[in-house]
C-alpha cells in the first residue's frame, strides 16, 4: 500500500512537470511564430505605425468603425492576438512568466496606447468584456514589478 502511494505521488509529480513543459513549449512556439509569421509581422508593423502616429488619436478610429475600417481591422487583429495570449495565460495553457520576460514592456505599452480605444468600443457596444483578458493581464504584470 505504501509502495502504491509513493508511485501515485511520483506519477503526479511527473504529470505536473509534463504540464509545465507543455505550457513552456506552447509559449516558446507562440514567440517563435511572432518572429517568423509574415502576416503577423505585417499586422504588427501596421499597428505600431498607428500607435506611434502623433498626428491622429487612435481612439478616433473606434468612434467610427465603418469609416476607418482599414485601421480598425489592423487594431482588432493585433488586439485579438493579445487577447488570445492573455486567455491562454489565464487558463494555464501558456506560461505567463516566460512571455512576460520576453514582451512585458511591449504589451503594457501597446495596452496603454489602445486603452481609450477599447473603452470607447466597450461604451459603444455596451459590452464591458471586450478585451478584458488583455486588460487583466496587463494590470497583473504592471503590479508585479
Amino acid at each position: 500500500l505504501i509502495f502504491n502511494a509513493l508511485q501515485v505521488k511520483e506519477l503526479r509529480a511527473q504529470n505536473s512537470q509534463n504540464e509545465k513543459n507543455a505550457r513552456q513549449r506552447a509559449t516558446i512556439d507562440l514567440a517563435l511564430h511572432e518572429k517568423s509569421d509574415s502576416v503577423y509581422l505585417k499586422c504588427k508593423d501596421e499597428f505600431l505605425n498607428l500607435r506611434n502616429d502623433t498626428t491622429t488619436n487612435i481612439t478616433t478610429y473606434a468612434c467610427n468603425i465603418q469609416q476607418h475600417s482599414k485601421e480598425n481591422k489592423i487594431i482588432f487583429s493585433y488586439l485579438d492576438h493579445y487577447e488570445f495570449l492573455a486567455t491562454g495565460v489565464s487558463e494555464g495553457a501558456l506560461d505567463g512568466d516566460i512571455y512576460k520576460k520576453m514582451r512585458r514592456t511591449s504589451v503594457i505599452k501597446d495596452w496603454d496606447a489602445v486603452k481609450p480605444y477599447v473603452y470607447e468600443l466597450r461604451k459603444q457596444r455596451s459590452n464591458p468584456r471586450i478585451y478584458c483578458e488583455l486588460e487583466a493581464l496587463v494590470e497583473k504584470w504592471r503590479s508585479e514589478v
